[in-house]
């Protein structure tokens, strides 16, 4: 128990650092032998989100489990904008695990549309924090089953979000 604590922990602070300058550039760099002798390099620029919530509404919480830990269900509805896209609407869903010092550990799954039906489905894995402040959440998410031409470009795509009480929901895509 003690080592998944403290892997959540890792993964909020390394979550937490990327996300602190809005125009910082995280690069990492691997050599890939066996195609060629070239570098690739992976960038995430912060500055640049794929979606970003402008506002949203809870929906319904049902409880699943309270022993050992409280297990939830999750409903929300967000209205946001996503780059290449326009106006869109979230419908997500998250099962989240109350773990001890007030961690949360959840999975979530929605679909994001735009106003003319196109859409994409997408899954994640997140962390959250209970502070005196409210809520904080960053986590890894993976868009898939596209419908629509509009959402083409973020077929299997992975990226990362984060949604603190001052800033709504945002994704940033791994490129």
């Amino acid at each position: 128990m003690i080592q998944i604590k403290v892997l959540y922990l890792i993964f909020l602070a390394v979550g937490t650092s990327l996300l602190i300058g809005s125009i910082i550039q995280y690069t990492h760099s691997q050599k890939i032998s066996n195609l060629d002798d070239t570098v690739r390099t992976n960038v995430l620029n912060l500055s640049e989100p794929v979606y970003q919530a402008l506002s949203g509404n809870f929906l319904a919480a049902k409880d699943l489990a309270t022993k050992p830990s409280k297990v939830t269900e999750e409903s929300f509805f967000e209205e946001g904008v996503m780059k290449n896209v326009g106006n869109v609407t979230n419908n997500m869903s998250f099962f989240n695990t109350y773990l001890p010092e007030n961690v949360i550990q959840a999975k979530g799954k929605g679909t994001i549309k735009d106003q003319g039906g196109q859409k994409v489905d997408w899954i994640s894995s997140d962390v959250g924090i209970i502070s005196g402040r409210g809520m904080s959440f960053h986590g890894v998410i993976l868009f898939n089953n596209i419908q629509g031409e509009k959402f083409a470009f973020l077929n299997n795509t992975v990226g990362i979000y984060s949604e603190t009480p001052e800033i709504k929901r945002t994704i940033w895509l791994m490129k």
